[in-house]
Parts: structure tokens; C-alpha cells; sequence
């Protein structure tokens, strides 16, 4: 499985990535498909960074909800 080390666009912190190949997956892949990926994103996000902006999105959909 190929894997590619990435800088993440937001904190820089460097991470690996297998989803290079349409035969494998990414560890991104396991996660809830809340966010789409910005025309302009420069990048992907590193796991930490990922899973915060996802449970933000998470509140942020309750918080719409609950009005």
C-alpha cells in the first residue's frame, strides 16, 4: 500500500497518507463524512485537525437543530 507523508495546511504538523492509489483507503476514510473538501483546499487536514473541525461540524449541525 503506498503511503505519503503530508504537512497539514492548518497546524503543519506532518502525517501519512495511503489513499494516494484508488486500490487503498486513507485513515480519513473511516471517519464520519460530515465535511466537504473546499474547492480551494490546499491540502488535507493531519488527524487532530480533521477530527476537531469534524466534531465542530457535529455541534454546529445540534446547535442548527435545536433552534
Amino acid at each position: 500500500m503506498p503511503e505519503s507523508t503530508r504537512i497539514c495546511p492548518q497546524c503543519a504538523a506532518t502525517f501519512c497518507c495511503t489513499g494516494d492509489e484508488p486500490s487503498s483507503a486513507c485513515w480519513c476514510m473511516a471517519l464520519p463524512p460530515v465535511l466537504t473538501v473546499p474547492e480551494n483546499s490546499v491540502g488535507c487536514l493531519c488527524p487532530a485537525c480533521l477530527g476537531l473541525a469534524i466534531a465542530a461540524q457535529i455541534e454546529q449541525a445540534k446547535l442548527i437543530q435545536n433552534t
